[in-house]
């Protein structure tokens, strides 16, 4: 079989999977940390969560059943304090500033530069305060789930280097809504950026593997 056609059957979903469970049972070791990403095709995000929402990996005889903790991000972006802050902005206010010559586009500019300066960190504070086993537990699987709910004001990199920063132990995998570009990993179709040197999973997830 040429590598065209292997290629042509590699599945990501359990490419993804495997790779979990490989590093989370420290069968592998990366550089850093070990992280792991898998594109996904956008408009099948909510059903790859709803799959990986029931995965539970299957127990080896050596390593014995890996836990799997499963975060939900679009229910934590309402508990921020930035989202509430941006949120409880009225009206009024807009208008005011639009009245004294700042502008509508100004002010949202502002608005959304302070979730992007702010939103990750915040998100990962949450999650530490409910889940702080996630810094000192090795053998353990953490998902970060539905990410294209924090689009376009956190990425998954800024996630990442924020759990890097403090050293998180458990092995983190995040679908997210895109697709790899030269290398690159393009949110939701944008251009394509440099990235946290996460393990990869290059080949998207499409709707014929969440069959």
């Amino acid at each position: 079989m040429n590598t065209l056609t292997q290629a042509k059957k590699l599945d990501p979903l359990k490419a993804f999977q495997q790779k979990l469970v490989d590093f989370a049972a420290r069968k592998r070791r990366g550089i850093r940390n070990p992280f792991v990403i898998v594109p996904v095709d956008p408009p099948y995000e909510r059903r790859m969560t709803s799959i990986l929402a029931s995965w539970e990996p299957e127990p080896d005889h050596h390593t014995g059943q890996l836990p799997v903790k499963r975060i939900f991000l679009d229910e934590i972006l309402p508990q921020t304090d930035v989202y509430r802050t941006v949120v409880s902005i009225p009206q009024a206010a807009l208008e005011s500033a639009s009245a004294s010559g700042l502008g509508d586009y100004d002010v949202t500019e502002r608005v959304e530069q302070t979730m992007r300066d702010n939103l990750a960190t915040e998100i990962v504070d949450l999650i530490l305060d409910e889940h702080e086993d996630i810094l000192t537990v090795e053998r353990q699987i953490v998902l970060l789930l539905n990410l294209g709910s924090l689009y376009p004001f956190a990425r998954a990199s800024e996630l990442l280097d924020e759990f890097d920063r403090r050293r998180a132990q458990s092995t983190i995998g995040i679908p997210f809504p895109g697709s790899v570009i030269g290398g690159k990993l393009a949110f939701f179709g944008e251009d394509a950026r440099h990235y946290y040197p996460a393990h990869r999973i290059d080949q998207q997830i499409k709707g014929r593997h969440l069959q």
